[in-house]
């Protein structure tokens, strides 16, 4: 063997080993319920930091949605009309996006407690200030 085909054989291996790990993601991209492109350009997007995003998490964040979707249809199903709405599919995602409220709710409750803790930290300063022997 030469030493040019010695340089150029590893070369190949990766190359083939690049075709394999592209027919099993266009295999895996099959059963996953949306094009996975799609989700990590929407993750890619959303990221301030640059990361890489390693292949589960790329087919986890794919199949969660999927999961969601067939979550609010089974809760659509359940409805007694023929013809679904944007009603009927609201009434079955309100779960889903009540979520983002909830969270703005804890987060205002927890600011109130935050202001809360401060002015009660200013009276136990000026009652010690203005009694320095009582203990609370």
């Amino acid at each position: 063997m030469t030493e040019q085909q010695a340089q150029e054989k590893p070369l190949e291996e990766p190359a083939a080993e690049e075709a394999a790990e592209d027919e099993m993601l266009e295999e895996e991209s099959e059963r996953l319920p949306f094009p996975n492109a799609r989700v990590v350009k929407i993750i890619k997007d959303n990221l301030k930091n640059d990361h890489q995003v390693k292949k589960e998490a790329k087919v986890a964040a794919n199949e969660l949605p999927g999961d969601i979707l067939a979550d609010v249809s089974q809760g659509m199903d359940r409805e007694d009309f023929f013809t679904l709405s944007i009603e009927h599919f609201n009434r079955a995602a309100r779960k889903y996006k009540e979520i983002g409220l909830t969270q703005k709710r804890i987060f205002k409750i927890k600011k109130l407690l935050e202001k809360q803790r401060a002015e009660i930290d200013e009276l136990i300063a000026e009652i010690e200030l203005e009694h320095p022997d009582a203990s609370i």
